[in-house]
């Protein structure tokens, strides 16, 4: 039986994406399509419901009196604000609530279902596996692939896909409602852009790496406790109870120091998209109020362009934040498929 091939990190990512897709989510392509949909449908009603702020400060607060139309194209008689615009609010944000729980609904089951098979068929590979394989690999790494990576393909390629999808087209969304209000603003954000796909590149680099490191102290920390309770009473009849658990301790911290640089990678990205997003903030504030003072920009144009920008820097964080879901994920179906990739080499002949 032919060794595996080490997940190799700079593996064409087309492949293997199409794989993933191939094995797993064609299998489940009516769910996944419904989720992305529901996701799409709760990304644009975000951005629907921050550009009613322009008519409603204007119609509810300073023009009271004059005629208006909500999102361009609905129009509104003199003093009917009061109504129609709290209405709308409420009516958008029922329809927001029921897309986020199908997506919701649909997600769970759709993760939870590909774990399933991910986990099945680790399993037909390792009980089809040569005994000469068997014995060379403990039956640790097979636990830790069954349990944590599957896991982490889990995360990324339903829960990840889905929100990357809600909140890319959140932040599409936003951006386009803030080129109605004012284009020139809008270039302004922009050029921030650079900045945090620079962020975004330099944390998804540390992520995989992290994660890398953390899945192969996995696999031997599934391997050191199998072994203890396979040798537990050899190991008692010898005393090797405190070095065993030294050694098992070791192997801990070792998983954990992977671990905790993963995890703060992840926690760190959105906190410095966040400081770019801010550095944004403030530039157009203080354009925006120069325009304000030229009689150039309505009060309610401000508050609504304002609102669609501190929406656009979460939905950002939460892009960056996905990214290194998505590196998790990846690196972990390098690993699996490593693991399902191996053929027996001793096989029945044909006429037996």
């Amino acid at each position: 039986m032919t060794a595996p091939t080490d997940p190799n990190e700079d593996q064409p990512l087309r492949p293997l994406l199409a794989r993933i897709w191939r094995d797993y989510l064609s299998h489940h392509r009516g769910a996944l399509f419904l989720s992305m949909l529901c996701a799409a449908l709760a990304g644009g009603l975000s951005a629907l419901t921050l550009k009613l702020l322009e008519p409603a400060i204007n119609g509810l607060f300073l023009q009271q009196n004059a005629p208006m139309k909500l999102w361009g194209f609905i129009d509104i008689a003199p003093g009917q604000a009061l109504v129609v615009i709290p209405l709308a609010i409420v009516a958008v944000a029922v329809v927001w609530t029921l897309a986020s729980l199908g997506q919701a609904a649909l997600v769970n089951r759709l993760g939870h279902g590909i774990v399933g098979d991910i986990q099945v068929r680790l399993f037909g590979a390792m009980i089809s596996a040569d005994l000469s394989r068997l014995r060379s690999q403990h039956s640790g790494a097979f636990v830790s692939s069954v349990l944590f990576d599957a896991n982490l393909v889990r995360e990324a390629f339903t829960n990840g896909v889905v929100n990357y999808t809600q909140h890319s087209l959140t932040l599409v969304a936003v951006i386009v409602s803030m080129l109605f209000i004012d284009w020139r603003l809008t270039a302004i954000v922009l050029l921030g852009v650079p900045l945090i796909t620079l962020v975004m590149r330099r944390f998804s680099k540390r992520t995989r790496k992290a994660t890398t490191g953390a899945m192969r102290e996995t696999e031997t920390l599934s391997t050191a406790l199998m072994e203890n309770l396979d040798g537990v009473r050899l190991i008692k009849i010898e005393n090797r109870e405190a070095a065993e658990e030294a050694r098992v301790g070791e192997v801990v911290a070792r998983r954990q120091r992977h671990v905790i640089k993963s995890a703060d990678s992840r926690a760190f990205a959105g906190p410095f998209s966040n400081l770019v997003a801010m550095i944004i903030v403030a530039a157009v504030m203080a354009y925006a109020g120069w325009r304000a003072q030229a009689g150039d920009m309505s009060v309610g144009a401000f508050a609504a362009f304002i609102g669609l920008l501190m929406a656009a820097g979460q939905s950002l964080r939460q892009v960056t934040n996905l990214q290194t879901v998505m590196t998790e994920g990846l690196t972990a179906a390098r690993r699996l498929f490593a693991a399902l990739d191996i053929e027996p080499e001793i096989r029945e002949a044909a006429d037996a």
